[in-house]
């Protein structure tokens, strides 16, 4: 049954699509249609006009809308188009998904409602995540800022961006998701800036949803955990992390602990990729740009390394700022 459209929350629920299991799509907006008013859809691969029938008709009572930016943007141009139209629509929140999460029906409204209750109690949530499930059914390892009691809201540095509802009013006073970074760590690097202005990250252990990291788990001696991503995803991944130590927001001991891991993630996954040409380019390429600061979409991440100077890399657009102190817009 469809709920009353006065009894929805003004929450607009952003999904980015890339070449979606169609069905799996349409699960996913169904599972939406009573809990948002507004279900939209940035669109980074094709929609056709059927297919976008059929999402209207599983978001029952709630509007779709399908963005089409006419190429691959990347999730942070994404994400600021659902901003820009969420205001437009005078919504009190923004609920970010992608096509690997699986959201329980209710999920909205028990965010909303944990929101809520940590306003009443003098906390200053930006953005309250549920509790990541891995498909295998495993929870998803989280790092509290703080003890908790058991039962609580986990007070966190960061959330995923998949299922975390963030509160418009933060949203507009942090400033703009990275889009220059076009794919991981956007969500790292907005919680981070949050916190430096003194907003707090959360995640409520008692709501559930199933999502997929990457391809899957990496499992290392001493319970250590890495995604396993293709060497596209590899390369944005190194290089955006290197570009984030340059920012002052982000704190010394998360810079630290990047720096110390590194040599390790790179050793763990060039044996996983058995040192292929494509995975020993995109480490490369990802090392170099991060640290020149040359951002944007990934489209030389594959091209091998020994094709390019050090010249062209230092002499490459450098577009990173400190989103601390000058907030990232995207055009």
């Amino acid at each position: 049954m469809t709920a009353p459209a006065e009894n929805r929350t003004r929450c607009l629920a952003g999904i980015v699509i890339y070449r979606p299991q169609f069905e799996a799509l349409r699960r996913l907006v169904a599972s939406l249609a009573d809990d948002v008013s507004i279900v939209a859809i940035y669109a980074n691969s094709p929609i056709s006009g059927e297919q976008q029938q059929a999402l209207e008709a599983a978001a029952g009572g709630a509007d779709l809308m399908v963005l089409r930016p006419g190429l691959n943007r990347g999730l942070g141009a994404a994400y600021n188009a659902f901003r820009h139209l969420a205001g437009a629509h005078d919504s009190e929140f923004l609920l970010l998904l992608d096509q690997d999460s699986t959201p329980e029906p209710g999920m909205v409204a028990a965010l909303i409602a944990t929101h809520r209750r940590l306003c009443a109690r003098g906390e200053n949530p930006a953005a309250v995540g549920p509790q990541p499930i891995a498909p295998e059914g495993g929870k998803m390892r989280l790092a509290a800022a703080a003890r908790q009691e058991e039962g609580e809201p986990l007070r966190t540095s960061f959330v995923i961006s998949s299922g975390s509802l963030i509160r418009l009013s933060a949203l507009a006073a942090v400033g703009d998701f990275r889009s220059d970074y076009f794919i991981d760590a956007i969500d790292i690097e907005w919680c981070l800036r949050a916190g430096a202005a003194g907003y707090s990250i959360w995640v409520d252990r008692a709501v559930p949803m199933q999502h997929r990291l990457g391809r899957g788990i990496i499992r290392l001696p001493l319970g250590l955990l890495l995604t396993d991503q293709p060497p596209q995803r590899l390369y944005t991944y190194v290089r955006n992390q290197l570009a984030m130590l340059r920012l002052r927001h982000v704190p010394t001991r998360y810079k630290l602990k990047f720096l110390v891991s590194l040599p390790v993630r790179l050793a763990v996954h060039l044996a996983h990729h058995r040192f292929s040409a494509d995975c020993m380019a995109a480490l490369v390429n990802g090392l170099r740009d991060g640290a020149f600061g040359r951002l944007g979409s990934p489209d030389r991440a594959l091209i091998p390394f020994w094709r390019f100077s050090w010249r062209d890399r230092a002499t490459a657009p450098r577009i990173i700022r400190d989103a601390a102190t000058a907030p990232h817009r995207s055009s």
